[in-house]
């Protein structure tokens, strides 16, 4: 027997901005889209959707409040499993903190990738422009 692959030709990658926390969930979106390529990032739902089968990079960056004592983080979601935080250190000095992490992973096609799974996410600096989501495509599986 035959095996057919499926191969996806194209490119993604998206750079969202600000941050807002859905309610009654620990998810949050990031809507204000700067770029998105192949349109792969909803900015209402604030998921990545995997259109192209291969090796992504993500990154998030997390801004704090002002004068918030308290460590915060989040976590990358691959289908809803956490994978790796997003820590937000707390502030020494009164003023405010960001922490910023990134991941790479193989991604099959309809795996969604979110920002979620926060603690503290009432302390995050929601409207700052510091605040972040990004991903791309490194490499689409080979045929």
């Amino acid at each position: 027997m035959m095996k057919v692959h499926c191969v996806v030709s194209g490119s993604s990658a998206f750079t969202a901005q600000r941050l807002r926390v859905l309610s009654n969930t620990e998810n949050v979106v990031f809507p204000n889209v700067i770029y998105n390529e192949g349109n792969d990032y909803n900015a209402t739902s604030g998921v990545f959707t995997c259109r192209i089968p291969g090796i992504y990079w993500f990154s998030a960056t997390l801004m704090n409040s002002q004068n918030d004592q308290s460590q915060n983080y989040c976590m990358f979601l691959l289908n809803g499993k956490s994978q790796v935080y997003v820590f937000v250190p707390r502030s020494s000095t009164g003023g405010v903190e960001t922490g910023t992490g990134s991941e790479v992973m193989r991604l099959n096609q309809g795996d969604r990738v979110q920002v979620g799974g926060c603690y503290q996410n009432d302390h995050f600096n929601s409207y700052d422009i510091s605040n972040s989501f990004s991903g791309m495509l490194i490499k689409a599986n080979d045929g």
